[in-house]
């Protein structure tokens, strides 16, 4: 999933081919003159790399497990967020957002696969307040002898 998210560095590389190539907006050279100029590839720049540098530490994450907790909890938030405006802006049928969609199955098969990520971690250590027993606890500590109340200093 992470190199998936990842892959949307190509909106930050080549923003018109991507939108129009992978998102699937339409094109004309009247759009293009007020929709292709700098101000709207500001935003595709913008999220090109923060979405593919999330899929970056995602990857990284995988590996390295302090890591983990919370990059999993904002790539849930950011994607389940994104989930939620699409079917919000009524998606499926909003011909304006059909190019959305390949971004809608990235992200809810992401956020799907945290959930299951938490409900499978959660299987392992069901308690997070549980005590693991030490690996010293076995070895020999030396022993205390404690004063009989005969012997307790007043």
């Amino acid at each position: 999933m992470g190199l998936a998210t990842a892959s949307c560095f190509i909106y930050a590389i080549v923003p018109q081919w991507a939108i129009v190539n992978i998102l699937k907006l339409p094109y004309s050279e009247a759009f293009a003159t007020t929709y292709f100029d700098q101000g709207h590839y500001f935003f595709y720049y913008h999220w090109g790399v923060m979405v593919g540098f999330m899929g970056v530490v995602m990857v990284v994450a995988a590996f390295k497990p302090s890591w983990r907790a919370p990059v999993v909890f904002y790539s849930f938030a950011e994607k389940a967020w994104m989930v939620v405006l699409y079917i919000a802006s009524r998606g499926f049928a909003n011909p304006s957002t059909y190019g959305y969609f390949p971004v809608l199955v990235v992200d809810s098969l992401v956020s799907l696969w945290t959930l299951g990520y938490w409900i499978e971690q959660r299987s392992i250590f069901p308690d997070p307040e549980i005590a693991f027993p030490s690996i010293t606890a076995n070895l020999e500590t030396p022993s205390q002898t404690a004063l009989s109340d005969s012997e307790k200093i007043v």
